[in-house]
């Protein structure tokens, strides 16, 4: 059979993996591609345990790779390749063309939300063009629309856990702390016109009344998907 794949889904958005299924079907023979779905830490240890992994693949923590590894029983087996713990960094240079430089930024910090393994999480500006790059940056972000993802011309949507935007605001607390600045207009906190909160009551009363929808999928489970997916800013 090959190279037989086992595949987890992210615990946020799985549901967005479901058009790919046909894909895989179509693709390649039957066993080949296989998904898994559920709490990683859950459904990932019995995986491990059994010793029938041969190589493992992870994009996320080394403290989550460790743990994987050593429920290995034979580790000196298992081959391993990680993306771990990135931090990608944007470096700009004097000479750089700060209009470019700013635009390529905004799209490498913010693009999905900065929610992917990619995104750019620190930007470094030599001392001679930061203040010039700030000032654009930050009216360019400023710009951006904050919504839900459906709305027309939305670029910061909803984060993709409960506890996130508690998260971040801690950490912007304690950044202006040690002595930093926000720059863009309204940064420090800005509210979506609908809270996740108020969507998944919403949904959560579709759930109850209706059941499922003629494609088989059930309202619960979109419900449930959405609410992991979905929450206020």
């Amino acid at each position: 059979m090959g190279n037989t794949i086992l595949f987890k889904t992210p615990k946020h958005g799985s549901l967005l993996h479901y058009p790919l299924l046909e894909a895989f079907r179509t693709s390649f023979p039957k066993g080949v591609v296989n998904s898994l779905y559920g709490r990683g830490a859950n459904v990932i240890p019995p995986v491990m345990q059994s010793g029938k992994v041969n190589v493992l693949t992870l994009i996320g923590s080394s403290r989550v790779a460790d743990e994987l590894q050593r429920q290995h029983p034979k580790l000196n087996r298992l081959r391993s390749i990680m993306s771990l713990d990135a931090k990608n960094a944007a470096i700009i240079l004097p000479d750089a063309d700060v209009n470019i430089a700013v635009q390529e930024c905004l799209l490498g910090t913010l693009s999905f939300n900065g929610q992917r393994c990619t995104a750019i999480k620190i930007i470094w500006a030599h001392r001679s063009i930061v203040d010039k790059f700030l000032a654009q940056f930050g009216s360019e972000v400023s710009k951006l629309k904050p919504g839900m993802p459906w709305d027309a011309k939305v670029q910061i949507t909803p984060l993709p856990e409960p506890a996130k935007p508690q998260y971040l605001a801690d950490i912007i607390a304690d950044a202006k702390a040690g002595g930093a600045s926000i720059v863009n207009e309204g940064g420090e906190k800005r509210r979506l016109p609908c809270s996740g909160q108020r969507l998944f009551t919403r949904l959560k009363k579709a759930c109850n009344s209706t059941g499922k929808n003629n494609l088989g999928l059930s309202f619960r489970s979109l419900y449930m998907t959405m609410s992991r997916n979905l929450s206020s800013i």
